[in-house]
């Protein structure tokens, strides 16, 4: 009789359990009525205890099983929207809750919900805020497994060469890179190597930056924000990669974090080793010679990064973390000559080296939010040190027979205080202010045993100190359709610089300047209708002369160019215009942007024969009369459907260089992207990328179009915590540079790099569930906007 009373009961209570599991099934659409696929949802129960999550189809759907039935909280994320969060009473066993309908966030608002790791939007975003452009990086085929490098050549307005690395924005190089709001000492090509493509969340494009951004690049500022999980528990992301050109090279990184309730623990490896090669040809018509060169370099980059959060209470949190980037290069350049009037005749130059730099960062974010909203102040301080060295041994047969060896050793110290301070006052608008503190040095040694015209090249040495006071003040508010910034930043700077150039005469020079600039900002939007806004703005920038632009003592660069700087060059101002309107459309959205800059004493670097060789070509420096500049963008997104959309920008700009004679020379260079993905399955996508880069003039003469196209593909499985990818970059081998010069001599030349490659890449994810609670202190550390760029 007992076992069947046991029986009895337990049968009941499992009938009762089974009973009381559900289904709970839902769609999810934006305020267009579009289906939103990928969007996470999770569930906990009335205890706030985690139950089940899951992302919706390409119908927008889901269902979750397996939910106990009674009071759950419904917790929906996705990038660009409003979290929504809310209690529903399930009460049957198939229980739906029909649409539901999420609000796209407006304005700058801080709580930016990434989809972190697994969850990562499948195609990166454009938006627009007031002062500054925002691309939400996804998974994007075209540059899943590379580096920075890709990722940034991929975005309208960004150009990255192939050949040297180097960043320019709107066909300017002079802009500033940042990573997490934060300058680096590392320079900016091996930066963008560095970095893993899958460690970005976002990158800010600042092109007419406000006063409470650093004034300096005339062009703007570029903020890579990289991603940091503060998912709960422990999360783990892996990714390997090869990708196969001329050369083989691999890439791998691991990311992830431990969150613990107060204490947020996170960090990334990652690590991009192998070959790449570089070949080219220079015809040079004056002097009747042809070089045929090869660059082969092997570059061994690690980058390291480890930190945490500390959530003191709702209104305090306290972020400590460092950077660590290593990077070591070993190459060989050869180089042959053969001449016109006697082709039997093949002389050459052969040069191998070894570059290797280690860069430190470190940083302490303090951010207190008082009991008003937006109403905080906030400590933010960087320490960065790097050093390098660079070693080259050269055997060179041109113009004679001789071999030496060059050695540069360099230091970089960057200190950095920012204290910031926000209120929003009810009826008045919202106040920013800051004070900060810059503290930059630069240290080189240049050693050489190298003989030039009978008599040997001087060692030297420089010691370059730059400090910078700066205070800044800005007032924003909203007049019903009418949008105001309004600021003004003040700079002191103050430079110490020590070149000594050690050889029978030691010469020595010391430059000394001092000098206070402001430089004010102004910014308008006005909504003319709910979907269409128009916005002007004005800033003005400096860029400020580097170390090597003003050392009086000659650096004899390469075998046939020797550069000098000049001690009297003084800062270039720039005072930039721009004005803009945005669009958005049932599926999509226009933007259109104008813009016009005037540059004040502009730096000109020139070419000329070396009056001392002949053979030599000396690159010098000066400020040169005003010039100008002006562009147009657009850009178009749309989703004709929900398994296909598209993204097509062009911009095209023009600017005035000056030549060798100082003559006017105008470059107008036009570009165009076009980027569109196919969602094949839930599974399967499929993306496809086309750029062109057109005609643009340069001081010694111009560069030729080149295009691309490449294809990607993406599998997903093990319910999308593994994805399998492969790219094909650059399908016929279009993408190369040439270059037709006739400055200082009549000369053809054609470089290409490893541009057609294939790629094939693994990543696994695996961990706890998303943190939910609202953060208010998402910037700190690593997510910082507005004055947490510089400021």
């Amino acid at each position: 009789m007992l076992r069947k009373i046991i029986f009895t009961i337990t049968l009941c209570a499992a009938s009762m359990l089974f009973a009381q599991q559900a289904t709970v099934s839902l769609t999810v659409k934006n305020d267009e009525n579009e289906n939103l696929s990928s969007v996470y949802v999770e569930a906990y129960n009335s205890n706030n205890i985690f139950l089940k999550s899951g992302v919706t189809n390409d119908k927008g759907s889901i269902e979750l099983t397996e939910i106990p039935q009674g009071k759950i909280k419904l917790i929906i994320s996705e990038a660009g929207y409003i979290d929504h969060i809310k209690e529903y009473d399930v009460n049957q066993d198939n229980f739906s809750l029909g649409t539901i309908s999420l609000i796209p966030q407006k304005g700058n608002i801080e709580k930016t919900v990434l989809k972190e790791v697994v969850f990562r939007a499948e195609t990166s975003t454009y938006r627009t805020e007031i002062d500054k452009r925002v691309v939400d990086v996804g998974k994007d085929l075209v540059s899943a497994g590379a580096n920075a490098s890709d990722v940034l050549n991929n975005i309208p307005s960004l150009s990255v060469d192939g050949q040297s690395g180097s960043l320019s924005l709107r066909g300017n190089e002079n802009v500033k890179v940042f990573v997490d709001g934060k300058p680096s000492n590392i320079p900016t090509s091996q930066l963008l190597k560095q970095l893993p493509s899958n460690s970005i969340a976002k990158v800010e494009i600042i092109t007419n930056a406000s006063a409470k951004y650093d004034p300096d690049g005339n062009s703007g500022i570029v903020n890579i924000v990289t991603i940091k999980s503060k998912r709960e528990g422990y999360n783990v992301g892996l990714d390997l990669g090869m990708t196969k050109g001329e050369r083989l090279r691999n890439n791998g990184s691991i990311n992830g974090n431990y969150n613990i309730g107060k204490m947020n623990f996170f960090g990334l490896y990652s690590y991009n080793v192998g070959n790449s090669l570089m070949k080219g040809i220079m015809k040079n018509y004056t002097l009747g010679n042809t070089q045929d060169f090869e660059l082969l370099n092997n570059n061994q980059n690690q980058y390291f990064k480890a930190g945490f959060d500390w959530f003191i209470n709702d209104k305090t949190a306290l972020t400590l973390y460092t950077n660590q980037n290593f990077n070591y290069s070993p190459s060989d350049f050869n180089s042959f000559y053969t001449y016109t009037s006697n082709p039997s005749l093949l002389e050459q130059n052969i040069s191998s080296g070894t570059n290797k730099g280690h860069n430190q960062d470190y940083s302490l974010n303090f951010k207190k939010d008082f009991k008003k909203e937006e109403h905080n102040i906030e400590l933010d301080a960087l320490y960065s040190f790097y050093n390098g060295d660079g070693k080259v041994n050269y055997t060179n047969q041109t113009p004679s027979f001789n071999t030496f060896y060059q050695d540069n050793v360099g230091e970089n110290t960057n200190l950095r205080i920012n204290l910031n301070y926000v209120n929003k006052i009810e009826k008045f608008g919202k106040i920013e202010s800051g004070l900060q503190l810059r503290s930059e040095g630069t240290y080189g040694e240049f050693l050489t045993d190298e003989i030039s015209l009978g008599n040997p090249v001087a060692d030297k040495t420089y010691d370059f100190q730059r400090d910078i006071y700066s205070a800044y003040l800005n007032y924003n508010n909203k007049f019903n359709k009418l949008g105001v910034q309004l600021g003004l930043r003040a700079e002191n700077v103050q430079e110490n610089a020590d070149y000594y150039l050690f050889s029978t005469t030691n010469q020595y020079e010391k430059i000394q300047n001092e000098y206070t600039e402001l430089y004010p900002s102004a910014f308008f939007t006005y909504d003319i209708t709910d979907k269409l806004t128009t916005s002007i703005n004005y800033s003005r920038r400096v860029d400020r002369p580097s170390p090597g632009q003003l050392s009086p003592i000659r650096e004899w660069s390469t075998p046939t160019i020797t550069s000098i700087g000049n001690p009297d060059l003084k800062p270039q101002f720039t005072n930039s215009y721009e004005l803009g309107a945005i669009q958005k459309l049932k599926k999509g959205s226009l933007s259109l942007t104008g813009f016009y800059r005037k540059l004040n004493d502009q730096i000109f670097r020139y070419v000329e024969v070396d009056p001392l060789n002949p053979n030599h070509q000396l690159l010098q420096y000066t400020n040169y009369d005003d010039t100008q500049g002006f562009g147009f963008e657009a850009n178009f997104q749309y989703r004709p459907y929900t398994f296909w959309n598209f993204n097509l920008s062009t911009d095209l700009f023009s600017s005035t260089i000056k030549d060798n004679n100082f003559n006017d020379v105008k470059s107008n260079p036009w570009n165009m992207r076009f980027n569109q993905n196919f969602k094949i399955s839930n599974a399967l996508s499929i993306q496809h990328f086309t750029m062109y880069r057109g005609e643009f003039q340069f001081i010694q003469g111009k560069m030729k179009p080149m295009w691309r196209m490449d294809i990607g593909a993406r599998y997903s499985f093990l319910e999308g915590k593994a994805n399998l990818t492969a790219r094909f970059s650059d399908i016929f081998k279009t993408f190369y540079a040439q270059a037709a010069m006739n400055n200082p001599y009549e000369t053809t030349g054609e470089f290409r790099w490893e541009a057609q490659t294939l790629y094939v890449g693994l990543s696994y994810n695996f961990g706890g569930k998303v943190q939910t609670r609202a953060d208010k202190h998402n910037n700190t550390g690593q997510q910082n906007s507005g004055g947490g760029i510089g400021f």
